[in-house]
């Protein structure tokens, strides 16, 4: 036995070499698989970012669909779906078939459960088919299948034994420590009996980062041209985006457009007397009638201090004067309060003059830059209401030659 010694170690040692040389070429293996899948995300980010990049500069709706396609063409799918996150729910945004379910139309919010509302809620990718899904060790994706949750949050089209569902949050930091913030979704549903290899899944995580900063970039963008686009106090049209909106009308197919220019009376006293808050009170308490105005077909708009402007569209003039006499009775008749109603306060009475302007009566169909025509014929018989009196509707009795 002592002797059989010295074969007995040789032999263990050999078995340990040969289990380390096996160990190493599976780890080399591994390695090389890590190798080949990074070599063919070289060419698929320099092939994907462009197209995102460009995407950042769009609207929110154009990047969502630039999205959609990108996704569907570097990894296929039978339907692609991409949500954006407002108002605490998921809306549907873009869709491949450039429509979402029968039951979900674009900008409809998602409500219910499925695998959407598990990836939104855990900030985290997701994957259901009708078994347990090929996810490789180290891809942040979880299986529901394997978690016992396919039955509750299950495909959103098909039914779990019949297709293979991938949905993967769009997602924004919030700092060290804190589950970030999930901005959008993008969903992908194939066959049952085609399911998502490891490639694919690692190329959807890829696509789904560059997708947030495209997608966080263009609702930055959106805000930037909302804010500028609309009066913060009133939400009215600001002025410039007012004109611009009244020159493209007028640019476009011949249509009757009456203009009211409108000045709120004694609206410096009202201010002096009860000082600036109160006095934003009452602008968009006035902005208010404005816009239900507007509401009846056109547009209203901010065009700085207490004058505003209200575009009707498809009028007669002798319509727009009527539309404008009731709405300067509507506002006389209107208790605008600076305070509380049990507590005295001086009674300042408000009232707005208007001055109404059409085209094509008052600035005709061959008339240069129609738009500013028209706001400096409405803008002048304005002040002839206010000469009159205040509380006065103006308008040209006759077509203006010039």
């Amino acid at each position: 036995m002592i002797g059989q010694l010295p074969w007995i170690i040789a032999a263990a040692c050999a078995i340990v070499a040969a289990a380390v040389f096996v160990w190493q070429r599976l780890q080399l293996k591994s390695l090389q698989r890590r190798v080949m899948r990074a070599e063919r995300r070289v060419p698929l980010l320099s092939e994907l970012a462009p197209p995102l990049t460009q995407a950042a500069r769009d609207s929110t709706a154009q990047t969502c669909q630039r999205i959609v396609e990108r996704f569907r063409t570097l990894v296929p799918a039978s339907h692609v779906l991409c949500f954006v996150a407002h108002d605490g729910r998921l809306e549907l945004a873009a869709a491949s078939d450039g429509q979402g379910p029968t039951y979900l139309r674009i900008g409809d919010a998602y409500e219910g459960e499925s695998i959407i509302a598990w990836t939104e809620r855990n900030a985290c990718a997701a994957l259901i088919g009708p078994s347990r899904a090929p996810i490789a060790s180290g891809l942040p994706i979880a299986d529901l299948w394997a978690l016992g949750d396919g039955y509750r949050n299950g495909p959103l089209l098909g039914s779990r034994d019949r297709v293979w569902a991938l949905c993967v949050p769009l997602t924004q930091p919030r700092g060290y420590g804190l589950r970030p913030a999930v901005i959008g979704a993008v969903y992908a549903e194939r066959k049952h009996d085609d399911p998502f290899n490891e490639d694919e899944l690692g190329t959807a995580l890829t696509v789904a980062r560059l997708s947030a900063d495209a997608l966080q970039r263009a609702r930055f963008a959106d805000e930037v041209k909302r804010e500028a686009e609309i009066d913060p106090l009133t939400q009215l049209l600001s002025a410039s985006s007012f004109r611009k909106r009244l020159r493209e009308v007028l640019e476009g197919p011949r249509r009757d457009v009456a203009l009211f220019f409108i000045d709120t009376d004694r609206f410096k006293l009202w201010n002096d007397t009860f000082g600036h808050t109160v006095g934003d009170t009452l602008l968009r308490a006035l902005a208010d009638v404005f816009r239900e105005v507007a509401a009846t077909g056109g547009f209203a708009g901010r065009n700085g201090g207490d004058e505003f402007c209200i575009a009707l569209l498809d009028r007669t003039k002798d319509d727009a004067i009527a539309v404008a006499e009731g709405l300067r009775a509507r506002i006389e008749r209107t208790e605008f309060c600076a305070g509380p109603p049990d507590v005295p306060q001086p009674r300042i009475p408000i009232t707005v003059s208007l001055g109404v302007a059409h085209y094509p009566v008052d600035v005709p169909q061959n008339a240069e830059a129609p738009a500013d025509r028209l706001l400096e014929a409405a803008d002048a018989r304005m002040y002839d209401a206010k000469r009159d009196g205040r509380n006065k509707v103006a308008f040209a009795r006759a077509r203006l030659v010039r």
